[in-house]
């Protein structure tokens, strides 16, 4: 991390999710403020930002504004209202706003996987203009 940090010549560095998998969250908060890290991105070391929101709750008292905690995972308007009202702390949050789409393929050949394992090729996501609008009117409600 200190490697990359000075690669960034002194500009904002984020954490990515990768702080999910640490062992001890506490300690990896600590060193990610000390070499420098403004902003860590988090699901609270769970599948989403709401199961994992006691962790993210103690992650934003222990950072103390001295590093930003971006929430991060299943993030949508209802999830930012409930942060709000639970965690007054909370203040970023990190969504795609996405939607999955059929892909309007005609004829499928489902023999033959083109794309990775999981992910089907006959879906498509886009960002759902309304689920933006929504999450940005959450943010704006006084909590």
């Amino acid at each position: 991390m200190a490697g990359l940090i000075e690669a960034a010549g002194g500009r904002p560095v984020t954490l990515h999710r990768a702080f999910d998998v640490c062992r001890d969250p506490v300690a990896a908060l600590e060193q990610a403020i000390t070499l420098g890290v403004g902003t860590i991105l988090t699901s609270g070391q769970a599948e989403n930002a709401w199961a994992g929101c006691h962790l993210i709750g103690r992650l934003l008292e222990r950072a103390g504004g001295r590093a930003d905690i971006l929430i991060g995972g299943g993030v949508n308007a209802g999830v930012i209202r409930d942060f709000r009202r639970e965690f007054p702390l909370a203040r970023a949050f990190h969504l795609s706003g996405k939607q999955v789409l059929d892909s309007g393929m005609t004829w499928r050949n489902e023999r033959v996987n083109m794309g990775l394992p999981g992910i089907s090729e006959f879906q498509v996501w886009r960002t759902d203009e309304g689920a933006i609008r929504a999450a940005a009117q959450a943010l704006e409600e006084t909590p």
